[in-house]
């Protein structure tokens, strides 16, 4: 078993985080020990879930933590995420830890299913519905170079622009 360590957490403003990922190519050593960073890393911060490149690396991996939501299971990752489904609608408030402070709502769907591989290299299949399948959907976000924030009307952006701002130079 490989041993985590806590990671800094990228801010807004960073330009990792508005890259999308690359695909894991192999599960080797490194992947192994990332993986075990984003959940170290997650669970520090007390968070929902966690992509590479919140943590600066710029990989298609997540890591997501059920007990956050409620339910009584292991945190656990996906490497390489895919989304084969989508459903259903609901708006609700959402933050992000590369973005301490905001909090806003906005519509995500309400059941999502997601392929990729498990730490083993095996394919898994997800089905996640309610509050877990917004936190499928959030990071499958990062991933791809997109903020919650990303979803907002322009009006609201546009009113929160200082705020991000101010996050994103204290960054520095």
């Amino acid at each position: 078993m490989v041993k985590g360590r806590k990671r800094k957490i990228r801010i807004i403003g960073d330009p990792i985080l508005s890259q999308k990922t690359k695909p894991a190519e192999k599960i080797n050593k490194e992947i192994l020990q990332l993986i075990a960073d984003l959940k170290v890393t997650m669970l520090a911060r007390e968070g929902l879930g966690l992509a590479a490149n919140q943590i600066g690396v710029p990989v298609s991996v997540i890591a997501i933590n059920p007990k956050g939501v409620g339910i009584e299971a292991e945190p656990f990752t996906v490497i390489n995420p895919e989304l084969l489904e989508i459903s259903g609608e609901i708006e609700r408030e959402e933050g992000c830890l590369s973005i301490p402070g905001i909090n806003e709502v906005i519509t995500r769907p309400t059941k999502v299913i997601v392929q990729g591989l498990d730490e083993a290299g095996k394919t898994i299949k997800l089905t996640a519905e309610g509050f877990l399948a917004r936190v499928f959907m959030h990071e499958i976000d990062h991933i791809n170079g997109v903020f919650f924030i990303d979803h907002l009307g322009k009006t609201r952006i546009e009113l929160l622009k200082n705020r991000i701002d101010e996050i994103s130079q204290s960054r520095k």
